[in-house]
């Protein structure tokens, strides 16, 4: 019970203020990493595909729920505008993993910088990934984080 108390705790703290805030924090935050969600920088629409994804996977949102999730979505992960500090948007980028430096793929994928060193070192020792399931079998690398992408994903 502490334990899950200090965990939403920790996630109620990195999300921003919204309507849908507490189911992101319940549905999305129990399949992976906050990480995934707030690294995404989306269109409404690609919210929208996004969230009909996780549902369709599992993802156990109310329907009357899904709309507000994807507005709260797209109101605080919205692309960078051009111009803007924020980085370029990554969730449109497409990444060819077999290619692409450890660097790459953290600021690409939203990898930790310790998962792109694990895949750069599994891609050397044995040779080009496949598909995306290959990438996902990468020990220290979560298979969500690399499903997530895999439609960016080139190989």
């Amino acid at each position: 019970m502490v334990l899950t108390t200090l965990l939403l705790l920790t996630v109620s703290t990195n999300l921003p203020a919204g309507a849908a805030k507490p189911i992101v924090q319940q549905h999305c935050v129990g399949c992976h990493a906050l990480k995934v969600v707030t690294s995404t920088r989306a269109s409404r629409q690609q919210w929208a595909s996004i969230v009909d994804q996780m549902v369709s996977r599992g993802a156990e949102v109310d329907d009357d729920d899904i709309e507000s999730v994807v507005e709260y979505l797209a109101a605080n992960f919205a692309p960078a505008k051009s111009g803007s500090s924020v980085t370029k948007n990554h969730a449109l980028k497409v990444v060819n993993v077999n290619t692409a430096t450890a660097a790459e793929l953290t600021a690409s994928l939203g990898f930790s910088a310790k998962e792109s060193a694990a895949v750069v070192s599994y891609r050397g020792q044995n040779g080009s990934f496949k598909g995306w399931t290959d990438l996902a079998k990468v020990p220290g690398l979560e298979a969500r984080k690399v499903e997530l992408n895999k439609n960016r994903l080139r190989f």
